[in-house]
């Protein structure tokens, strides 16, 4: 099965619009930036979202390097929030190809120009989960969830939340059964509210599906499969459909 975030990179980012539009940052650009903030790299705040913030005060080194590059970028762009949405896609398009040191990087710089991008956010949620931080990664994409603007991207924000909050509970352990049903409850609330908005998004009927066996509820997740079969979903994970079939008697 394709991770939640294969689906985010694959899937939402071609229904971005304006990703259409943005063309490929430059290389003058990549090493403008990166004079700016060569000392900041040495910084261990570059590997975290946000540069660690609020938890982290940025040096001063740092401040000043993000001052300069929002400065350069915004004047070259027109506006922080059309800045931010071309370094979120080039973050978008490295996770991509595999490469999160780079995309995080991007999406940090993408948050430092407008730190209501959701986008940001989405990535930050992407590369923690990738990393197998899920807890943390909830807590991203909630923001990004309160932040999206855009009706289209919020259902697979929404569907991608979910399966990360599913994927999170069935990871606990056995003596963790109360934060369980807790993770499962916002994970059943995510792919509901996705489907309110767009009720043929066929990931959220996946997803939704396998979130339900995860909590052993076979005749929900049958019925959730076959309209994710109907909208011609991605396929499910092999044995998935035949071992749902023998747990429910009615299913054909």
């Amino acid at each position: 099965m394709k991770s939640i975030f294969e689906e985010v990179v694959i899937q939402s980012r071609d229904a971005f619009q304006w990703g259409k539009r943005t063309a490929s940052v430059s290389c003058a650009m990549m090493l403008t930036l990166g004079a700016a903030l060569a000392m900041a790299q040495a910084q261990p705040a570059e590997t975290l979202p946000m540069y660690g913030q609020p938890g982290i005060v940025p040096p001063d080194d740092l401040k000043k390097a993000g001052a300069l590059f929002a400065q350069q970028k915004t004047t070259e762009y027109g506006s922080p929030a059309a800045t931010s949405r071309v370094w979120a896609a080039q973050g978008w398009a490295s996770l991509r190809n595999g490469k999160p040191e780079l995309a995080l990087q991007q999406f940090n710089q993408a948050w430092l120009l407008n730190s209501q991008d959701y986008q940001a956010f989405w990535g930050f949620g992407a590369i923690l989960s990738e990393q197998g931080r899920l807890g943390e990664a909830t807590e991203q994409l909630e923001v990004a969830s309160r932040l999206v603007d855009e009706p289209a991207q919020k259902v697979a924000l929404l569907s991608d939340l979910g399966s990360v909050y599913s994927e999170l509970a069935a990871r606990l352990p056995e003596d963790k059964q109360l934060d369980r049903a807790q993770h499962f409850v916002s994970a059943n609330r995510c792919f509901a509210e996705s489907l309110e908005i767009d009720r043929n998004y066929a990931p959220s009927w996946r997803e939704w599906a396998i979130s339900l066996v995860r909590q052993e509820r076979y005749s929900e997740a049958w019925i959730k499969a076959k309209r994710a079969i109907e909208l011609k979903a991605e396929p499910f994970p092999a044995g998935f459909l035949d071992d749902l079939r023998k747990k429910v008697p009615e299913a054909k």
